[in-house]
């Protein structure tokens, strides 16, 4: 299990180095580090229903949230000097020195921590893994899947990154995206094309650190979207494959889940093609399971271009359920593994992040990530059998 711990400092700047150095260090196995710079956004997020492992905070935001009287996770005073803020004690936790070398700072975060960190010590480290996320028909609600799946998989303490492959990013209609200085996807995508070459003729790979940000509310790194319509419409089967490759190969996360457009998009059959784990998204309605058993015949055709083995990637939920005898049924063809329900307040106007609130759905989801996640990934929710 990877301990969940909540930072907390008034400098922003204090951050960013320090979760690039946890990113590619030994303790990105160990640590899921959620940071903070702003008092309200720390109490929202500790008011909450999630609460972390431990906290590391400085004192002033150690001393808002004890007034709270939410004591009973583990915390520690990040001290510069040895004195609190006001000069009087905090009893119950710990101090640690804010400024000293990444390495003993991040040690000392570990320890307020008592979990036992049972996969990483006993499971040997497991390849990436792509899940694409496809659909055969629009409006199936496949980015509200998608960003309920990278949320709870990283919830679990799971190093998740979030690709959206749309024309239009539809996530922005749902999440707030924090604000971000780093280049993002539309640089990324120039420098994989145009990027300069090694000394050898072959071409440097993009430190993919650089183009990302933190998602605290989904708890995963992702890109901002593009603003330029026409780079996405350019993006090429090929740019997507060597775009899928590099965060695969970067190292640096357990899941990539992968939001598709349109699915005879050059994206989405790059994606087809790649990732391990295809979920096809389907709605309780006849022509969403028609679309999706044509598309399924098609890919197990021989004139498809599809490898055969394909095929054994498929996995399949059905969206939106409201348990009604009229819905559609599914097929034999299209054996689900979930269904999700539907959920009446996304009806409203401003539905936003009541999409990634609902406990009957994400209970749904929990049990989805449990059926296709577990077997590519033995024991990140079971453990270790003893």
């Amino acid at each position: 299990m990877t301990a969940r711990i909540v930072l907390a400092v008034r400098e922003s700047q204090y951050i960013e180095p320090l979760l690039h150095y946890l990113h590619h260090s030994e303790y990105g196995e160990l640590l899921r580090i959620t940071a903070f710079s702003r008092l309200d956004a720390f109490m929202e997020f500790m008011t909450g229903g999630e609460l972390p492992d431990a906290v590391a905070a400085d004192p002033s935001f150690i001393e808002a949230w004890l007034v709270k009287g939410r004591s009973t996770v583990p915390w520690a005073v990040l001290s510069e000097g040895g004195e609190l803020s006001n000069g009087r004690d905090l009893a119950g936790g710990r101090h640690i020195a804010k400024y000293q070398a990444l390495p003993s700072l991040l040690e000392a975060i570990l320890q307020l921590s008592d979990l036992k960190r049972v996969r990483t010590a006993a499971l040997p480290k497991e390849p990436t893994l792509l899940l694409g996320v496809v659909s055969a028909s629009g409006g199936s609600g496949k980015t509200t899947v998608a960003l309920n799946m990278a949320k709870q998989l990283g919830a679990i303490g799971l190093s998740v990154f979030y690709l959206n492959l749309e024309s239009v990013d539809s996530s922005g209609f749902i999440l707030r995206m924090p604000g971000s200085h780093v280049p993002g996807l539309e640089r990324l995508l120039y420098e994989l094309k145009a990027g300069g070459t090694e000394p050898k003729g072959g071409r440097a790979k993009p430190k993919w650190g650089d183009y990302v940000f933190r998602h605290d509310s989904l708890r995963c790194d992702a890109f901002r979207p593009v603003e330029n319509f026409k780079e996405m419409l350019q993006m090429s089967r090929q740019d997507t494959l060597e775009l899928l490759e590099g965060l695969a190969g970067a190292g640096s996360y357990d899941v990539v889940i992968v939001d598709t457009g349109a699915i005879e998009e050059e994206r989405a059959q790059a994606v087809l093609n790649r990732c391990g784990i295809l979920l096809w998204v389907l709605k309780s309605e006849q022509v969403s399971i028609r679309k999706t058993e044509r598309w399924i015949g098609y890919m197990a055709s021989p004139h498809s271009g599809m490898q055969p083995e394909v095929m054994d990637k498929n996995r399949f939920v059905m969206n939106g359920s409201t348990g009604a005898e009229s819905e559609a049924p599914p097929t034999a063809a299209l054996p689900l593994d979930a269904v999700l329900p539907y959920i009446p307040s996304w009806g409203l106007q401003h539905y936003g992040e009541l999409c990634l609130s609902s406990p009957q759905f994400t209970e749904g989801v929990q049990q989805l990530c449990r059926a296709i996640v577990e077997p590519e990934l033995p024991g990140v929710f079971t453990g270790i059998p003893v």
